[in-house]
């Protein structure tokens, strides 16, 4: 007797093009997920995915791509747990492709649904792509690739596979296998940089003070320290609180959205915590720093910000916080009074509603606000801010703020050591200096290798500097005869690796291309045969001379000439030392490095030197480190 079951399914079932092409379409979004979740793991730019200049950038940078914005998305990982987007695709891929496998190019039962709820999830992320403007092109294969394979089985796919358990079974398993994998991962692969600085060498931050710094010997004394208390306004909780949080934030910033969401889950559950907001929006209108650098990221900031000022001024300080609460929830977005009232609602204001839209409704923002924001945004500036949320517990910054659950971590850190009560009055954090510097102190310590192409100078026992760098480059060029000078005097011993950003010499730079720096190729050419030929003096003195020049192209060509033997050489040897350099550089990524010069002070990577502060002076962190090496 015939079995009905059998004959049904291989009448259903596809050709075996379907099956194959369905598992093709598996491998590349799960490929690509790969890439993303390695970057993930590695805590590293996304390879693969470009890059660009940084708006505002006055030195040689690559900005990140738009692989590196996805990853730095709200959308990026699972809130509160953290796990990225990335790893859930990977474990979803492995596990449709499973389903795929065992019923032989077909989705039954609840996998058909699983995989409609899979593209939808796709086509979400794409949307987010593209109403925040960039393509991450990983994401891109992953989302496309899901979707062809959707396609694929709706339309060419059979229906009545057979095994329906086995096939859940095997997607449960192949998810759960490929999860445990990623956790591993996590945990063994991930790169650790020293988070813990001995006491020997912290010596910028200090334990949250309980009188002013008034004193000759105290933090105030210090340019590291700022001499005045940092306070916000609209605290929430006790006056006299044993952790207080001071928190710079931009209702339309997505990680600001994300911490936010992190408090709130930590005030649940403490009564020993104070919270006070200053605002730093990254909006033009009421931004001075970002009306210069023309960056207009949030372009509704300023208004959202002054509605939560103005429920906090009607309501209290706990209006205003539901009141930024509610502009988190929408993105810092609204077009009308009307799109405000569940904002008025939740802030309790409603009776006020009438009031608070009149002030906004005039067109320009109100006079005192705009003052307000400003003052804000220009003290963000002077304690070395560049990015929100900017976060201070007790006075000291939450510096890795921005990774899921590191605020929790770092209330924890503090509470563990027993502080005494008191008020944001006695709490005085860092300058932009003192910033620069202790992130410097607390830096990584990268191992980079030996460079035979590099140009040493100082005595071989002195503190290790290394650059990486390309000599006309401003920063470079900045920087670079200070670090010479104290090689001269015997305090540190210079190690420079040239690396040009003109893509004649280095074809893989992706820095901007100017004109300015095109020098910087040649220069490296040519002191890189002087090496070769073993004149190292030579090469030291032509670099000398290059770097102090103020015509550094007219003293090159004068070299040139007096050299026409160098002209017509082979140069294979020396662009091949670029590309080796450039790979240097390159792994330097996994540590957020995206510019030039590259500084690597007595082992330490030094991520900046300078900032510009709001009176448009330079915080100078150089000098500080230089002044510490020599202790």
């Amino acid at each position: 007797m015939p079995n009905n079951h059998e004959s049904v399914r291989r009448s259903d079932a596809p050709a075996a093009w379907v099956l194959a092409l369905g598992m093709v379409l598996m491998l590349v979004a799960f490929a690509s997920c790969a890439v993303l979740s390695w970057s993930h793991i590695q805590e590293a730019p996304v390879v693969g995915c470009g890059g660009g200049v940084e708006l505002g950038g006055s030195a040689a940078q690559v900005a990140g791509s738009g692989c590196d914005r996805a990853k730095d998305s709200v959308w990026s990982a699972l809130p509160v747990v953290g796990w990225p987007t990335a790893h859930i695709g990977m474990a979803w891929f492995a596990a449709m492709a499973q389903c795929w496998t065992i019923g032989r190019g077909r989705l039954v039962g609840p996998a058909r649904w699983l995989g409609l709820l899979g593209g939808l999830g796709s086509l979400f992320l794409i949307g987010v792509m593209v109403v925040e403007g960039y393509l991450c092109r990983w994401c891109a294969f992953a989302h496309g690739a899901n979707l062809a394979f959707l396609a694929l089985a709706l339309l060419k796919g059979g229906r009545k596979g057979p095994q329906i358990p086995a096939v859940m079974l095997g997607m449960t398993l192949t998810f759960a296998g490929v999860t445990s994998v990623l956790l591993l991962a996590e945990l063994l692969l991930s790169p650790t940089v020293e988070d813990v600085v001995p006491a020997s060498e912290f010596k910028i931050r200090p334990e949250a003070n309980t009188t002013p710094p008034n004193g000759p010997d105290t933090a105030g004394s210090s340019p590291l320290i700022r001499s005045a208390p940092l306070q916000g306004r609209w605290r929430l909780g006790p006056e006299d609180a044993a952790i207080r949080l001071v928190m710079f934030t931009d209702p339309q910033c997505p990680d600001c959205k994300r911490v936010h969401g992190e408090l709130e889950a930590i005030l649940e559950g403490r009564d020993d915590i104070s919270v006070e907001v200053k605002f730093f929006l990254f909006c033009k209108d009421c931004n001075e720093r970002a009306a210069q650098q023309n960056l207009n990221l949030h372009p509704n900031a300023c208004w959202g910000a002054t509605v939560a000022e103005l429920a906090g001024e009607y309501g209290g300080p706990e209006a205003f916080h539901r009141m930024l609460g509610w502009l988190f929830s929408v993105d810092g977005k609204f077009t009308s009074a009307a799109a405000l009232r569940p904002g008025f609602a939740k802030a309790g204001v409603t009776e006020y509603a009438t009031d608070i839209v009149r002030a906004i409704s005039t067109g320009t923002l109100p006079p005192d606000k705009k003052k307000l924001f400003e003052a804000d945004a220009r003290e963000g500036v002077d304690l070395g801010l560049y990015y929100t949320p900017m976060a201070f517990l007790n006075g000291q910054e939450v510096k890795d703020v921005l990774r899921p659950g590191a605020l929790r971590r770092a209330v924890d850190a503090i509470s563990a050591t027993g502080p005494g009560k008191g008020t944001s009055a006695n709490d005085f954090p860092s300058t932009a200096l003192g910033r620069l510097v202790s992130d410097w102190q607390e830096g990584p310590r990268p191992n980079l290798g030996p460079d035979l192409a590099c140009l040493r100078f100082g005595p071989e026992t002195a503190k290790p500097v290394v650059v990486i760098g390309d000599m006309a480059e401003d920063g470079f060029r900045r920087d670079v005869p200070r670090l010479l000078e104290a090689a001269d005097a015997g305090r540190i011993q210079l190690e420079v690796r040239l690396l040009p950003t003109n893509q004649a010499v280095n074809p893989a730079s992706g820095f901007p291309q100017l004109d300015r720096w095109a020098w910087g190729g040649q220069a490296t050419i040519r002191i890189g045969q002087l090496r070769q030929d073993g004149d190292m003096d030579g090469a030291k003195k032509l670099f000398r001379d290059l770097l102090m020049a103020s015509q550094p192209m007219t003293v090159l060509q004068g070299f040139v000439q007096s050299r026409p033997d160098l002209l017509g050489r082979p140069e294979s040897s020396v662009l091949d030392e670029v590309a080796n350099t450039h790979r240097q550089w390159s792994a330097l990524r996994r540590f957020n490095v995206r510019g030039l010069p590259v500084l690597i002070l007595n082992t330490r990577l030094a991520a900046r030197t300078q900032i510009k502060m709001s009176d448009n002076s330079s915080a100078d962190a150089l000098s500080e480190i230089l002044k510490m090496i020599d202790q």
